[in-house]
């Protein structure tokens, strides 16, 4: 792990940010050192240092090709024949606590330095929404990129305590140095009728054609129990989740169901959302997907069999369940 000083820092001795900056990653002094000289406590040294990071004033950049060729990384790829699988270290005291803000804090970290590193120049990025997704926006470093476009691939629902949909988006197209695309829809509407005639609207439809050219795509496993954020934020009701486990679905990618071996479920709802469907998502080139815990399992392993994801990002409870899990039969 190497961390680089980007901006100028000729004036550090008038900002804090830049001195304590300064003397943490350059100098390499510790925070309790760097706090002592700047006559300041180390819990505003540590405040310094994040802000610092928000600010794309330093880099850290992890090397994810030794991540992700140590030997479980290398069994799952292999298993299912992935691109690329990064295992998140639980953190001590982790699965003891069952901290799930903590572990969506820390796969939103990794989520949010992965996609540093692979998005490139030209890219068109398809991206969910959601808590995990709208954190990694908030945490990301940025990074200039050029001609880079953030695409929101499941239309909007009001703002929520905890994230807005459209902001999700737009934060990581600003870390980007991109534009974002939104779908200027609901994420569900009334009628099958008044989906297919908003699809129509020129607009509209321009905006569902540019899905088709994403190149990358960024996601977060979501199950089928009644906890999913969709009943929260009024995709879906808890009587259709219900309907939706009883023809067997497992898991959820931006509002479309699928079974235990990746099949999508089709049901009345699925005429009523507006959004990317698995189909179009299975296109996609590159498929970044973010999975962790227990309840999430079978999700995750549908979304693996059923071919919408190419590269894993995962904890380490959810790597030895895929590690040891059995392949499901497609009989």
């Amino acid at each position: 792990m190497k961390a680089t000083v980007l901006d100028n820092i000729s004036a550090f001795n008038n900002d804090p940010v830049l001195h304590a900056t300064w003397l943490y990653y350059h100098e390499g002094l510790s925070q309790t050192e760097v706090a002592k000289l700047m006559g300041v406590s180390r819990v505003t040294v540590v405040k310094y240092l994040q802000t610092a990071r928000e600010k794309g004033l330093v880099q850290i950049n992890l090397d994810f090709t030794a991540f992700s060729s140590i030997s479980v990384s290398l069994l799952i790829k292999e298993k299912f024949d992935l691109e690329r699988v990064i295992i998140v270290p639980d953190g001590e005291h982790a699965k003891q606590r069952q901290d799930s803000a903590l572990m969506r804090e820390r796969l939103a970290n990794a989520g949010g330095a992965y996609l540093n590193q692979v998005i490139e120049n030209g890219d068109t990025l398809g991206v969910a929404w959601g808590r995990t997704i709208h954190q990694m926006g908030n945490i990301m470093t940025p990074k200039s990129c050029k001609d880079v476009t953030v695409m929101q691939m499941l239309g909007s629902m009001p703002a929520q305590p905890d994230f807005t949909t459209i902001e999700s988006s737009s934060q990581i197209a600003n870390k980007l140095s991109g534009r974002v695309m939104s779908l200027h829809v609901p994420a569900v509407v009334s009628s099958s009728r008044l989906a297919i005639e908003l699809q129509a609207e020129p607009i509209i439809r321009a905006n569902f054609d540019a899905l088709t050219k994403c190149n990358k795509a960024f996601f977060v496993v979501g199950n089928a129990l009644d906890e999913n954020p969709l009943i929260r934020v009024g995709v879906i009701s808890k009587k259709e989740m219900q309907t939706y486990r009883d023809l067997g679905a497992v898991g959820v990618i931006c509002g479309r169901f699928y079974d235990k071996l990746g099949q999508p479920v089709v049901a009345e709802v699925d005429l009523r959302i507006l959004g990317i469907s698995l189909a179009q998502l299975r296109q996609v080139k590159r498929r970044i997907f973010i999975a962790g815990g227990e309840r999430n399992f079978d999700a995750t392993l549908g979304a693996i069999l059923g071919g919408y994801v190419s590269d894993l990002i995962i904890d380490e409870s959810t790597a030895e369940f895929l590690a040891d899990c059995s392949i499901p039969s497609l009989d």
